[in-house]
């Protein structure tokens, strides 16, 4: 009996679609460093990887919308963040991180800058896929 149960579980959860998860390197430029400075305007906080948006204002005064990708939110806890606390709406931040290859507003950020000069880490090192969580030594280069 538990094995027909075992059985029609997998058969189940087989015809189950499941989110794809992808590397690094398949939608970020590892050579294409960005360091992006705007206000947040929104948290999510969900796996299988948190996301912020920031409002950045272009020289022209236009205002541009961007999207980080994080590390997943239990990671960023182990990182030190505190939800709805560390990271909050409103905020002027300056986010270090990596362009998307298809060239549009997203990018993965490695590590948030506050205004008084506080650092943490937000994802992981160029195409290591995640698990190192040591700040960059690299000189982000200005966009």
């Amino acid at each position: 009996m538990k094995r027909a149960f075992l059985v029609a579980g997998c058969l189940f959860l087989g015809g189950v679609p499941s989110l794809a998860h992808h590397s690094f390197l398949a939608e970020y430029d590892g050579d294409k460093q960005v360091t992006i400075t705007g206000i947040v305007t929104e948290i999510d906080w969900r796996n299988p990887h948190a996301h912020f948006y920031l409002d950045v204002t272009r020289p022209d005064t236009t205002i541009e919308k961007w999207k980080f990708e994080a590390f997943p939110p239990n990671m960023l806890v182990r990182n030190g963040w505190k939800k709805d606390a560390t990271l909050r709406p409103g905020m002027k931040v300056t986010i270090f991180g990596w362009l998307a290859r298809d060239g549009s507003n997203l990018a993965h950020s490695r590590h948030i800058t506050f205004e008084d000069g506080r650092r943490i880490v937000s994802g992981p090192p160029a195409g290591t896929g995640g698990g190192a969580a040591v700040a960059t030594q690299s000189q982000p280069q200005p966009r």
